[in-house]
């Protein structure tokens, strides 16, 4: 217990040191708007650290990343909630748009939304939909008549023996 108040203590004293133009602002204090939400944020990199309900968003650009406080992550972005913060992560590659890692809503172009999944064709069973991008499941109508939409031939009959 008592190694985590040293650190705690280290850092404050450490943070002390360091020279007012060089230090981390807080929240609303004249960076034109850029710190909404945040409770620690430089003029640098943005926000690192978002008040409790907010998620942090962590936008790349090259190899400069810049920090927002969001209410909602970005389309292609889910939000985790956690214990110390919450925060904006991506989506899987196929995936436009997610709940989860592991559950895709809206799937980018070239695939198919297949029970939370994003494929690049539906599986047996389906029929893909160009327009929403999704594989629905065939009625069982569908299911039993031939490809052209005929009925396939009664199999329940007997079949006779050839006669030689």
């Amino acid at each position: 217990m008592r190694a985590p108040l040293c650190l705690l203590l280290l850092v404050a004293h450490a943070a002390n040191m360091i020279p007012p133009n060089r230090r981390k602002k807080q929240a609303g204090t004249g960076l034109g708007g850029n710190c909404t939400g945040c409770v620690i944020c430089s003029e640098e990199n943005g926000c690192s650290t978002c008040q409790q309900r907010l998620f942090l968003f962590i936008r790349r650009e090259g190899i400069r990343q810049y920090g927002k406080c969001v209410h909602d992550c970005p389309s292609g972005y889910f939000g985790v909630r956690g214990q110390e913060f919450n925060r904006c992560k991506k989506c899987g590659a196929t995936c436009e748009s997610c709940f989860s890692q592991d559950f895709c809503i809206r799937c980018k172009r070239r695939f198919y939304l297949y029970k939370g999944k994003c494929l690049p064709t539906c599986p047996l069973g389906t029929t893909a939909q160009p327009s929403t991008r999704e594989c629905q499941e065939k009625s069982p109508s569908q299911k039993k008549g031939r490809r052209d939409g005929r009925p396939r031939k009664d199999r329940s009959a007997p079949r006779l023996p050839l006669q030689p």
